[in-house]
């Protein structure tokens, strides 16, 4: 224990700490940043590069360890934590995985003409996608916080 603190709340906050910067990425896209981008020229080639540079070791470890505690708290929790756990899993770890994740490669492999086509398509489903993500994040977030 640390001043009355055991290594496993420890453990517990940290998890939970993960899931709430995910709730902010989610809220972000969802409020500004593609907002922003559909109304711009580039804003497929934006959205490449964040694709890009979004893929480093600091969020790929949130990214991970957010996924890892939904499901933490989905098996070995009970209550308002369980199903927060459940929630934050599959609308945010699992959509990102078989949602946003395919779309955004299939952004990144188009070109030429075809982008413009592609990238309109993007905008309606991976922004559909994002919001499924952000409410998922936010409810898990809420739940959380009881």
């Amino acid at each position: 224990m640390i001043t009355g603190i055991s290594i496993m709340e420890i453990v517990e906050s940290l998890l939970e700490l993960s899931m709430i910067v995910m709730v902010g990425l989610y809220f972000i896209f969802s409020n500004t940043i593609m907002r922003t981008l559909a109304n711009r020229s580039d804003g497929a080639c934006v959205m490449n590069d964040i694709n890009k540079d979004i893929l480093n070791p600091v969020f790929l470890g949130v990214f991970v360890l957010s996924g890892v505690a939904g499901l933490y708290f989905l098996l070995f929790e009970s209550n308002a934590k369980s199903v927060a756990g459940g929630i934050f899993f599959i609308g945010t770890t699992l959509v990102t995985v078989t949602r946003n994740v395919p779309l955004n490669n299939q952004l990144r492999d188009s070109s030429g003409d075809k982008i413009t086509q592609v990238w309109r398509n993007y905008l309606d489903k991976w922004v559909f996608w994002n919001y499924v993500r952000s409410a998922s994040a936010i409810i898990a977030g809420f739940l959380l916080a009881l």
